[in-house]
């Protein structure tokens, strides 16, 4: 039975047959843990599942699996007898999990401690110094992790080798800890980690094969040879303070014992949102040529589009020989409007501002600055100082799945305080893999204004999949504020015709030179504007009805006609008679006047 009870503080317990823990350094922040599992035996069970939330924490875990040993690997009073993991069979996990988190140091996947033998125990750090190292091992399975890589950027950090396991290519690694906490107290001990070499191979549902993972770090000189103590699927994150984020583990089934030389089938929606996949038997593994069914059960908005990896064709239903380990992936198509929006918390529930979404402010965006609220599912941004370039600051959310050749529409409601302009951005999140490269995928300009209006832009992925690309609400245009609501991602089957809007120009009384309107896009700019001509009269220029000029900046949003506006102009000719006999007149009398003072010179001699 399905047991919900929440912890708030940190603490460890056992629920349904799994140990759960949660742990907060110093207890700091709040970061409630709502364990939702049941036993994880039989149809519709999910296991040992749990709910976190976590806001102003520095280090903060979740985790759910099984204690094989106590702290010092001896046996668990009322349990097995503890023993190394080779020899507890089979070990998988069987999960499926939603997280959102702006920390960049964080992970997701299988987690725990083992022992090395006596005689195994190491006394050298990775790069040759002399060391004294205690006989525990802290291990990383990792799934799904932030910018920061553990693996690859941990003390001494060296690389054993490559394995493929469940159709992922890992990086096999050690670290050193010296002088940190471990099981009993503080210490020197190795770091093990699994690690997937491409991001894209990140994921957050899926068999992990715990046990090839022990055989692939044995067969590389990864020696873990005394007892197991742990096996768990962790949610972790870290940030020096103020870390935030949310996450749903939502089935994490934990299987031991059975043939290790058993199989495992691991199934992939492609995209995740077009659809699922059913398993009969729905086994974490299967003896070796074992047959098994597989369904495709398309989503809302979506169709089947064949198999690929180790199952083809295009039935819906088909039947995979389990021959080896096997990797199927099923294709979906949009046939119409997808209704899952791959943004998540577009509708501005409390807190997700620091969880789902992030606003990036501060001297790395251009000492840009702003704060933000939410009410009734809407999202208000008051930039209070745009920073150096004009997408500072930015509203964001990272870990978007795109998928190279899918057609996507977004769509939201804004306003702002004030008329301005508002960018969006669906781009590389460059701190995913450390190249600080932010790649635009697609990218718009809106205008706002100060009543709330919907807004569309569709566009195409025409880039390689990018399984953890980063959204942005560009917002440096102006510091006014900015309302935001209803914001969705979706997949669409084909681009919605171009509606388009007819400007016809009425010369009043004027010559027109062929162009009588002119079609654009509708919220497109008019662009030339023609010049009409009136004898008499200057052009002043096209006006509506409502004596609103029209320019060639105008963005035309319904069909109008537009009247052109006249200066009358005088006929000066007459004028310039007059002014031409005057003119002579004054020349007459100028010469007159030349005359008689030659006059009045002469009788003055």
């Amino acid at each position: 039975m399905a047991q919900t009870t929440t912890w708030t503080r940190s603490q460890t317990g056992t629920v349904n047959g799994y140990d759960y823990e949660l742990w907060s350094q110093d207890n700091k922040g709040t970061f409630p843990m709502k364990i939702t599992g049941d036993d994880g035996k039989g149809a519709g069970k999910v296991g040992g599942t749990f709910e976190a939330q976590w806001s102003n924490t520095q280090n903060v875990l979740f985790r759910s699996g099984r204690k094989f040993s106590t702290t010092s690997g001896g046996t668990i009073n009322g349990r097995e007898a503890a023993k190394p993991a080779a020899q507890w069979g089979n070990i998988t996990v069987d999960f499926a999990a939603t997280w959102s988190s702006p920390d960049d140091v964080k992970m997701l996947g299988v987690y725990g401690w083992a022992f090395f033998a006596q005689g195994s125990v190491p006394t050298k750090q990775e790069n040759g110094t002399n060391s004294n190292f205690s006989n525990q091992i802290e291990y990383y399975i990792i799934q799904d992790r932030g910018s920061y890589n553990s693996a690859t950027q941990g003390t001494n950090s060296k690389k054993y080798g490559e394995a493929t396991i469940d159709g992922i290519v890992y990086e096999l690694r050690v670290c050193d800890r010296i002088g940190q906490p471990m099981l009993t107290g503080n210490g020197n001990f190795k770091q093990y980690f699994s690690v997937p070499k491409n991001t894209s191979s990140h994921r957050q549902s899926g068999i992990i094969s715990v046990s090839k993972h022990f055989e692939a770090w044995a067969a590389a000189g990864m020696k873990m040879d005394g007892n197991l103590y742990e096996v768990a699927m962790k949610v972790e994150s870290y940030k020096q303070s103020g870390a935030s984020g949310s996450a749903k583990v939502t089935k994490n089934i934990l299987t031991v014992g059975g043939d290790p030389n058993n199989f495992t089938l691991t199934t992939t929606a492609s995209p995740a949102v077009g659809g699922t996949i059913t398993k009969t038997p729905n086994s974490a593994s299967h003896a070796p040529n074992a047959n098994v069914s597989i369904t495709a059960v398309p989503a809302e908005g979506w169709a089947f589009n064949g198999w690929s990896g180790g199952a083809s064709g295009t039935n819906a239903t088909t039947s995979v020989t389990m021959n080896a380990d096997k990797n199927v992936t099923a294709n979906f198509k949009p046939v119409g409007v997808s209704t899952t929006s791959i943004l998540k918390d577009g509708n501005f529930p409390a807190g997700s501002i620091g969880t789902s979404w992030t606003l990036n402010t501060g001297t790395n965006y251009g000492n840009s600055a702003a704060t933000s609220s939410i009410s009734g599912g809407k999202a208000t941004i008051n930039v209070t100082t745009i920073g150096e370039q004009t997408y500072q600051p930015q509203l964001i959310q990272k870990g978007v799945a795109l998928d190279e050749g899918m057609k996507y529409r977004l769509t939201f409601t804004a306003s702002a305080t004030a008329p301005r302009s508002m960018s969006v951005d669906i781009q590389k999140d460059g701190s995913v893999d450390g190249s600080n490269e932010y790649t635009s995928y697609a990218a718009n300009d809106f205008d706002l204004t100060t009543t709330p209006q919907e807004f569309k832009f569709e566009f195409e992925m025409k880039n390689a999949d990018d399984p953890a690309a980063q959204f942005a609400f560009n917002l440096g245009a102006a510091a006014t504020g900015v309302t935001l609501s209803e914001v969705k991602l979706v997949h669409i089957a084909e681009f919605e015709p171009e509606v388009m809007v007819t400007l016809t120009f009425d010369a009043n009384e004027g010559t027109m030179q062929g162009v009588n309107s002119i079609t654009v896009a509708q919220g497109a700019a008019i662009g030339t504007l023609p010049i009409p001509t009136r004898t008499g009269y200057s052009f002043r220029g096209w006006f509506d009805s409502k004596n609103v000029e029209y320019t060639a900046d105008t963005k035309l949003t319904a069909d109008v006609t537009v009247i052109a506006s006249w200066k009358e102009e005088k006929d000066l000719s007459g004028l310039t008679k007059q002014v031409s006999d005057l003119q002579e007149q004054i020349d007459v009398l100028t010469s007159e006047t030349e005359n008689l003072q030659q006059l009045l010179d002469d009788c003055s001699k």
